[in-house]
């Protein structure tokens, strides 16, 4: 009879780990505000973004390679997101830490991404946000601040849960600064 509960448990087992193989894997989290890393990117048309100079702006960055695959299928999603907030204060950087940027810049002419592409060949921004896996996403809020942070991608969800966290993130943008108001009694 021990022989059967066992087999029955290693069974379950064998079963649950499958089940969790079959369902992308995605992490997502909000966080609490803490300040985004010191940044300085070089995009591809030799312009300078840092993190001080997208203040006041909701930014995705968006770290990829040309080599990964669930990268290149969540750029419809990508598109899509930009679309739905044109004329918001949303500033989409794509960060590619492919080793040859022409590889990026052929890739990103080809697609169609007409946002701002930097190249990350060292590794810096990668470092200073501690990605791991790519896709990764990480939104930074108005002030400067990690708002929500996405490790890979699965279709539909994960653009759902970063069009969320963008909206909340513009929210706060549009939210007018409360001041102190005198009391009267």
């Amino acid at each position: 009879m021990l022989w059967r509960a066992e087999r029955l448990r290693r069974t379950g087992i064998v079963f649950a780990l499958g089940a969790c193989l079959l369902v992308p894997a995605v992490a997502a989290f909000a966080d609490g505000g803490e300040p985004a890393p010191p940044f300085s990117l070089q995009t591809l048309d030799g312009k300078t973004v840092t993190r001080d100079s997208l203040k006041g702006k909701v930014v995705l960055l968006d770290f990829w390679a040309t080599w990964c695959i669930p990268c290149i299928k969540a750029l419809p999603e990508l598109k899509d997101l930009r679309q739905k907030n044109a004329g918001q204060p949303l500033v989409i950087v794509s960060v590619s830490v492919d080793e040859d940027k022409k590889t990026v810049q052929e890739f990103a002419s080809k697609n169609g991404m007409d946002w701002l592409q930097a190249w990350d060949g060292e590794m810096r921004a990668v470092n200073a946000f501690r990605v791991d896996s790519f896709p990764s996403y990480v939104i930074l809020d108005s002030e400067g601040g990690i708002a929500y942070r996405q490790k890979g991608w699965a279709p539909g969800r994960s653009a759902a849960a970063l069009g969320a966290a963008v909206s909340k993130a513009l929210e706060s943008v549009h939210k007018p600064v409360a001041k102190g108001v005198a009391s009267t009694r």
